[in-house]
Parts: structure tokens; sequence; C-alpha cells
């Protein structure tokens, strides 16, 4: 790989190392959240994770296509890895597409528990939706020619489809999947009772998931470059990074709410929470209490409870009245009326959250770049 001639392959390799080591730090807070802090994984974090191994290999694979050209102008690139950067190209696209999928299926079972029943619905069909997205175009990727060494060959008889009409689709359903993923929980999200530094964290995790969204258009930008360069080689780096960026980007914005159960944990008060008291049920609690497992941003219900009880001004039970209530975060204030004397008991439990002409292989691999641009 070359760094002369205005190559763009350093910075593609910056950008894939950078965002790598975000994304192992990313998954190394969650994981810790979720198993020492909660002591409980759920659908959403298994989904993650999956996400994050095809995030890495995609980044494995745009790091070969660099070493075989990717962001050297064409005329500078050794014509006889043309084959290797085009089979690393047409890797990354499916695991790109694979990535994408499992982010947003991910994002899409947090909200699940948010509690809106309308909403959770529409959760469940938009999961089937990006499912079958996501399967379906990876198997076209894939299978985009036959035989399939085509793909990255150019060479031998057989037919390819057209790709870029085929990556033009996808992506366009791959945005309004984003902006529906990343917009449909704002109504149930402010409505939630919690302290404000919390609703401006949740606001932060919805912007950076439509900025996957944005940079998802970013990457489309390039197409008409494409289209009209010979060079594609060079073309294609700008779309490469981008791709990073976006699938990247999606995880932490996926992981951010899982931070919360740490920030409760260790430091309640930078988030807005205050209390007397708290009980911790973790995997080395020492009660044996049953373990929470919910959003960490959950609606606060008040149900009444209101009950007879006993006490005397030694604090024995005796004879009195208790009113108390108890709301889901699991604080609970009593009112106790002895004799005559009001005394007021206030047990407050905090469940920590649970986020130049070319030859056949060269015109094969303009064709992959170009479709991987779509």
């Amino acid at each position: 790989m070359a760094g002369d001639h205005g190559s763009q392959g350093p910075v593609v390799i910056g950008i894939c190392i950078a965002f790598a080591i975000l994304t192992f730090i990313v998954l190394s807070l969650r994981l810790f959240a979720r198993m020492y802090v909660l002591g409980k994984m759920g659908l959403d974090d298994y989904l993650i994770i999956a996400a994050c191994l095809l995030a890495w290999a995609f980044i494995a694979a745009t790091i070969a296509a660099v070493q075989n050209g990717l962001g050297q102008h064409y005329k500078y690139t050794d014509k006889s890895k043309l084959m290797d950067y085009s089979f690393a190209v047409w890797l990354s696209s499916m695991l790109y597409l694979a990535c994408l999928g499992f982010v947003k299926t991910s994002a899409l079972w947090f909200y699940t528990r948010l509690g809106d029943r309308v909403l959770t619905r529409i959760f469940y069909v938009m999961m089937g939706v990006i499912i079958c997205q996501a399967t379906s175009f990876v198997l076209v990727a894939a299978f985009q020619c036959q035989p399939i060494r085509m793909a990255w060959t150019g060479t031998g008889p057989g037919k390819c489809v057209n790709i870029n009409i085929f990556y033009l689709a996808n992506a366009a359903l791959n945005i309004l999947t984003d902006l529906l993923t990343y917009t449909l929980p704002v109504r149930v999200i402010f409505k939630l009772q919690m302290p404000h530094k919390q609703k401006i964290a949740l606001g932060f995790i919805l912007c950076l998931g439509l900025f996957a969204c944005v940079s998802s258009i970013i990457r489309i930008t390039y197409i008409p470059a494409m289209l009209s360069s010979s060079d594609f080689t060079y073309a294609i780096s700008g779309a490469m990074y981008w791709s990073v960026i976006e699938t990247n980007v999606g995880i932490l914005a996926a992981s951010i709410p899982s931070f919360k159960a740490i920030a409760s944990r260790f430091m309640p008060r930078f988030i807005g929470e205050y209390s007397s008291g708290r009980k911790y049920y973790g995997p080395w609690s020492s009660t044996g209490a049953a373990r929470r497992y919910g959003s960490g941003f959950a609606k606060v219900t008040d149900p009444a409870n209101i009950t007879m009880g006993t006490m005397n001004e030694n604090g024995d039970i005796t004879t009195g009245t208790r009113i108390g209530t108890m709301a889901d975060n699991s604080s609970e204030e009593r009112i106790i009326v002895p004799d005559g004397k009001i005394f007021t008991q206030t047990e407050i439990e905090t469940t920590i959250e649970s986020t130049e002409p070319l030859d056949s292989s060269g015109e094969r691999a303009r064709q992959l770049t170009r479709g991987f641009l779509r």
C-alpha cells in the first residue's frame, strides 16, 4: 500500500482502527453493566455482540482492500492485486449489510421494554421487516454472480445481477428503516417520568442514531463521482470509511442506554438520582432477592398502598395505621400513626438498570466498487 500519489488508504485505515477501538470499549462497558452490575443479559445484548463481531470483520475486510489498492489512484495500483481487492470488497458488502441488520434489531428489541403497547407491536413488525431485509440482501450480495467466483474474478461463463440497481434499492430501504428505528420511540421516551439529565441523555442517544442515518446518506453521495470516474479504487474510499462510521456509531447509539446501570451504581448524582439508601442485586449480591432487568427508562406508576400496622414509641410493633405508597422503582414511604403520634419512615430501593484500459479483473472490480457505493 502506498501513501504516495495522494492515496486515501491511510485515512481509511486510521478511521477503521479508531472505530474498532471505540466499539471494543463500548462493548466492554455494556457487558460490564449487564453481567456485573445487573447480573443478567438480554437478547439485545447478544444481538449487539454479533453486530460488533460483524463490524470488526467488516473493518478487517476494508483494511485488506486497502492493502490491495483501495484508496489508491487506479493508475498507481498493482494490477496483480485487483482480484484480491475485488474479493475484499465483495466480502465487505455482506458484512456491512449483516451488521446493520443486527444493530437495528438490537435497538428495536430494547425499545420493546419501554412499555408502550402500540409501539411495541410496531417494533415487532419493524424487526420482522429488518430481518427479512438484511437476510435477503446478504444473500443477493453473496450470490450476485453465477458462478459465485465471478463476483471477484470477472471471468468465465456465467452472469451477474445488476449490482448497482440492487444496492440502490438497499440504500433507500436502509435509510427508511434507520429513520423509523430512531424516531418512533421519541413520543414514549419524552413522556417518561425521569430526571431531566436522563431525558437529555436519551435525546443524545436519538441524535447518535440519526447521525448513523446521516452517515448512510453521506455514503450515497459518493455514487455520482464513482459512476463517472474510471479511478474506482480511489473513489470508493470515502464510501468505505463512512460505512465504518455508520455501523459503529449505530452500535454506540444502541449501547449507551446500558451505561445508565453503571452511572446509577457508581455515580447516581451525575444522572440526577438521589436516595438515602440502596440495595444492589447483582451476581455477587449478598441478598437473595430476585434481580430485575429492564430498560432503565421505564414509566413510573404510583399505586396506593394503605395497610394497618402496629408500632410503639420505641419502634417496636404495637398498634397504628400505616399509609404507604410504592412506585415501580421500589421506593416506599410510610406514614405511621401510633397512638396519636406521627412518624415517617422512608425506604428507598433503587433498581439499577438493566441497549488506462482494464482487463477482465479490473472491469469486475469497477462493477463491484460501483455496486457497493449504491
